[in-house]
């Protein structure tokens, strides 16, 4: 299909709609309606379109892929002579089976030529998504607890925690995730070595954790208005006991059985863009020797 193509009024129109019409799920994942769509695909009657779903299932049947995940059936009310309801059938559709709707369409209708190419970018953006590597995944958190972890410090100064004190505020926290003594009994059980920063070791899971229980603690000190370094001390360590309990409750594995990981200066070398080669020096050319006065040179 040519690019040109897709940027005409026409299909941009339709493709626009199917965005706007796409919805999103309590879990983050998009979906449409078939008969939203329907005219937006260029079909009038449902029994003409509804063949078009019959054919797109049939495609995912024979792919492998479990039909009824991704075209769940359920009703919709629809609106008949004199403003009366009926039941009618309608369809919850994934990404996957609305692209499969579209592949399967009536190739005459210029709406399925564009429904094919949207669907086609959003399925080639999901596949970038799923592909990013745990690499940048542990990266992006490592930079994320970067972040966290000065907002809390200055929470805690504000909270009344002077600067020297700032090494025990952040060790209540460890104390609270793992039921440790302190952070450093945490480093000596996990084997972090001595004198590093324990987020340089900590899965993308892991710093996940800290992430939350910082921003957390952030937002508490300050709602609960804390103005003594005791009291933030004592309230870090117990939202870091909270979201150890949330975690134990929820069937995770216990902070303090999490594995390290490699250092993240690996994971930064690794996904270093490659260098530049260095431009090639040109060589020097002999200057010229001037030539005496009153002699040409040869």
């Amino acid at each position: 299909m040519s690019s040109d193509l897709t940027m005409q009024p026409a299909y941009k129109a339709t493709m626009e709609l199917l965005e706007q019409q796409k919805h999103i799920s309590p879990k983050g994942v998009p979906y449409w309606l078939a008969r939203e769509i329907m005219r937006t695909l260029g079909y009038q009657e449902w029994r003409n379109f509804e063949n078009t779903i019959t054919r797109a299932k049939e495609a995912c049947e024979g792919t492998g892929i479990d039909v009824a995940k991704h075209f769940v059936e359920t009703t919709a009310m629809l609106v008949i002579g004199g403003g009366a309801e009926r039941a009618g059938r309608d369809y919850f559709l994934s990404r996957p089976a609305a692209y499969l709707i579209a592949m399967n369409g009536d190739p005459a209708k210029p709406e399925i030529a564009a429904a094919q190419a949207y669907f086609t970018v959003q399925t080639r953006r999901m596949e970038l998504e799923d592909a990013k590597s745990e690499d940048e995944k542990r990266l992006e958190e490592r930079e994320k607890v970067t972040v966290a972890f000065k907002l809390v410090s200055k929470s805690a100064t504000k909270a009344g925690v002077p600067n020297v004190h700032q090494a025990i505020f952040h060790d209540a926290r460890y104390q609270g995730i793992y039921d440790a003594t302190s952070a450093a009994a945490v480093r000596r059980d996990k084997g972090i070595p001595e004198g590093a920063n324990p987020f340089d070791y900590f899965g993308a899971l892991e710093l996940s954790m800290h992430e939350f229980q910082m921003n957390l603690a952030a937002d508490v000190l300050g709602r609960e208005g804390i103005k003594d370094e005791s009291r933030a001390i004592r309230r870090n360590l117990e939202i870091g006991k909270d979201l150890r309990k949330t975690v134990l409750t929820a069937g995770g594995t216990p902070p303090e059985k999490i594995k390290i990981a490699e250092p993240i200066s690996e994971v930064k070398k690794r996904l270093a863009p490659p260098k530049a080669p260095k431009p090639k020096k040109e060589p020097k050319t002999a200057a010229a020797k001037p030539t005496k006065k009153g002699k040409k040179a040869s």
